[in-house]
C-alpha cells in the first residue's frame, strides 16, 4: 500500500560525525519519515521549499525543463524501499500517453516532484520499516539556520 505524502521540511540533525541534512517527510496517518541526504541534496529540496528560483537553472531544474520540452510530464514519485538503510524511489514520467519509471535516489526524487507540483507518494512497508517518527525531534535544526 502506499501513502500520500507532503515535505514537513528540511532540517540539520546532530550525528556522531556532527550536523548532516535530513528531509522529514509528512505521510497521510501522521508518520514522519526522516531521510538523511547530503547538502547540495538538502539546498536543493529547501530552495524549491521557499520558491527560491536561481539565475540559471540548478540540476533539478534542468531535468524538470527537459522533461517540458519533451513534452513529458512527471507524473508522481514513489519512495518505494529501504535496503540497508538505504532508500530506493522512482520518478513515474508520462510520455506520448504511456508510462516510463526511472529508478532514482529519493532527494532527487523529492526534488524533481517539489519543482513540477507532482505527488509525492511512500511505499507502507517503508514507514514500517525505517521507523517512522511521530513528531520532530527537538535537536533538529531548521535547515535555514543551519546554513
Amino acid at each position: 500500500m502506499i501513502l500520500k505524502a507532503e515535505i514537513e521540511g528540511v532540517y540539520a540533525a546532530p550525528t556522531v560525525m556532527g550536523f548532516s541534512p535530513v528531509v522529514v517527510i509528512m505521510c497521510e496517518d501522521g508518520r514522519l519519515l526522516p531521510i538523511f541526504i547530503g547538502i547540495p541534496e538538502a539546498i536543493a529540496i529547501h530552495s524549491a521549499l521557499k520558491n527560491h528560483i536561481p539565475p540559471r537553472p540548478m540540476t533539478h531544474d534542468l531535468i524538470v525543463e527537459i522533461v517540458d520540452r519533451l513534452r513529458a510530464s512527471v507524473e508522481k514519485v514513489v519512495i518505494d524501499d529501504i535496503v540497508d538503510s538505504t532508500f530506493y524511489a522512482r520518478i513515474f514520467l508520462k510520455i506520448d500517453g504511456r508510462e516510463v519509471e526511472v529508478d532514482a535516489r529519493p532527494s532527487d526524487s523529492i526534488a524533481i516532484a517539489l519543482r513540477s507540483n507532482a505527488p509525492i507518494f511512500i511505499e507502507e512497508k517503508v514507514l514500517d520499516e525505517a521507523g517512522a517518527l511521530k513528531e520532530i525531534p527537538k535537536e533538529y535544526i531548521d535547515f535555514e539556520d543551519f546554513v
